[in-house]
């Protein structure tokens, strides 16, 4: 008798080999979907905390990593005592794109994106047919900035807040001013459309105020997708209130440390549904002086775009080094 173990050879019947020759095509069209293409920078630039590799032009390069270090200075000012910021770390890395087309052609799959954080590169174009060419940067540095340098952990709405009250802020040639609405970033052009009524009540049955709670919980809202723009003006009018109202800035990097969500919130600004009157009002005054184009608010007519100060300072950003070719 034989030894050897029979060889069974295993054949696929026609059903399955239909099943597997869907499946590869749908993998291969989420591969062609989402996976990123190779993408070559033409040059790099070595900046005080950023090292940014672009294809931008050497202007434009320049001028973002300057608005960058605008911010680092603006962001480490106010956040820089919080527990677990680190002023050594490494060099925060940036991915300039030239263009929109760009961006989307390299990075597929983005959807609504117009820019990403995905550590440790901050990836973006440079708007250049904007009013406010930097501003979809600011706001995913600022997410960089929370995350290898303040390391913290905070609720969706803060999360996002903090990005949106920085990255919204008027830009001049030398500083970030942080509060300064400027008209010509998101989600500031939307402001429309939130609390279109003088009444809280009206506008929540209305839907153009979402219930406090429901923003700070992280749940319990409408549907993101269709009130996407809502959404993100309920997070940086939020932050911006609790920022800087007078009655409770004070307490902003506290409600920071501890993350801001529901019951640290009640905890550190005090019952949601007493605060939700107070931030309406805030809101409505915001909208009626950004109407009015009111300095205390936001960006007045004729600001200089940023670049190299003459008048640097301690409490403004040391220029970049120039761009080298790559």
């Amino acid at each position: 008798m034989s030894s050897e173990k029979p060889f069974f050879r295993w054949r696929l019947k026609a059903r399955e080999t239909r099943l597997l020759a869907y499946l590869l095509v749908v993998l291969a069209v989420a591969a062609w979907k989402f996976i990123p293409r190779p993408w070559h920078p033409t040059l790099t630039l070595a900046a005080p905390h950023h090292t940014i590799y672009s294809t931008a032009s050497p202007e434009q390069t320049q001028a973002t990593a300057h608005a960058l270090e605008l911010l680092y200075v603006a962001y480490s000012n106010r956040l820089g005592s919080v527990n677990g910021f680190r002023r050594t770390h490494l060099q925060l890395q940036i991915k300039l794109f030239k263009d929109r087309a760009e961006l989307r052609r390299v990075n597929p799959g983005l959807g609504w994106a117009e820019a990403f954080y995905r550590e440790p590169f901050c990836r973006a174009y440079f708007a250049a047919d904007e009013n406010n060419p930097y501003h979809w940067m600011l706001h995913e540095a600022v997410h960089q900035l929370n995350h290898e340098v303040a390391h913290l952990q905070l609720a969706q709405w803060l999360e996002e807040g903090l990005a949106q009250y920085y990255s919204a802020s008027r830009l001049t040639a030398s500083e970030l001013k942080v509060g300064r609405v400027d008209l010509n970033t998101y989600p500031v052009w939307w402001i429309d459309e939130i609390a279109t009524s003088a009444e809280l009540e009206e506008n929540l049955r209305n839907g153009s105020v979402i219930p406090l709670r429901a923003i700070l919980a992280g749940r319990g809202g409408p549907g993101m997708k269709q009130n996407f723009n809502l959404y993100y003006l309920h997070w940086w009018s939020l932050t911006h209130f609790i920022f800087e109202s007078e009655k409770y800035r004070s307490r902003a990097l506290v409600l920071v440390e501890k993350g801001g969500g529901l019951s640290a919130f009640e905890a550190v600004i005090g019952p949601v549904e007493p605060v939700q009157v107070e931030w309406h009002g805030y809101v409505r005054r915001l909208k009626s002086s950004l109407g009015r184009n009111d300095l205390g608010f936001s960006k007045g007519n004729g600001d200089p775009a940023p670049a190299r100060s003459a008048d640097a300072s301690a409490n403004t950003a040391t220029p970049p080094a120039q761009p080298q070719g790559r």
